[in-house]
């Protein structure tokens, strides 16, 4: 496990903004399920806009990305071979598709993963992003309570355009 700090980046609708830190809204995603929290962040705007490109429709309402400061996150970094083989996992789940996998009735592969570091211990975990594998991603399942990953809106929303 490492410690992990720094400005990371969230695209939301803009009427959202309340809700900015509540984490995702949808009862499962690529690494979460049954009720799960988990806050999906990018490392960097180019992440985030590949990480929501597959969720935009031509009538969304406006969307805003905002800068999130992250500190004191204890995590684990999928991307290491060293710590897949910790948790048991190959190296395909984070990368899985999901939302295919859900469709057809199957528990996402994907989970495999996150549960895995949730079992671990940790606040949340990096994970490359399956369409541009030279980006990445962090994803929180602990965030803004006492002992866990903290995470702050940093500056004000910038409109979002694709």
């Amino acid at each position: 496990m490492q410690r992990l700090e720094g400005t990371f980046y969230r695209v939301i609708f803009a009427r959202d903004m309340v809700h900015l830190l509540s984490g995702a809204n949808a009862p499962e995603g690529r690494f979460h399920h049954d009720g799960q929290a988990a806050l999906y962040l990018s490392a960097s705007p180019e992440g985030a806009a590949v990480a929501i490109a597959t969720y935009l429709r031509p009538d969304d309402p406006p969307r805003v990305m905002v800068l999130l400061a992250v500190t004191s996150a204890r995590i684990l970094d999928l991307r290491q071979p060293d710590n897949l083989g910790a948790l048991g996992l190959s190296g395909h789940e984070p990368s899985a598709k999901w939302q295919e996998e859900r469709a057809q009735g199957l528990p996402a592969t994907s989970w495999r993963a996150s549960d895995s570091v949730r079992k671990a211990g940790a606040d949340g975990m990096i994970y490359a992003s399956r369409k541009a594998p030279e980006l990445w991603h962090l994803v929180l399942f602990n965030w803004n309570q006492p002992g866990h990953a903290q995470v702050a809106a940093k500056g004000a929303p910038a409109d979002f355009h694709t």
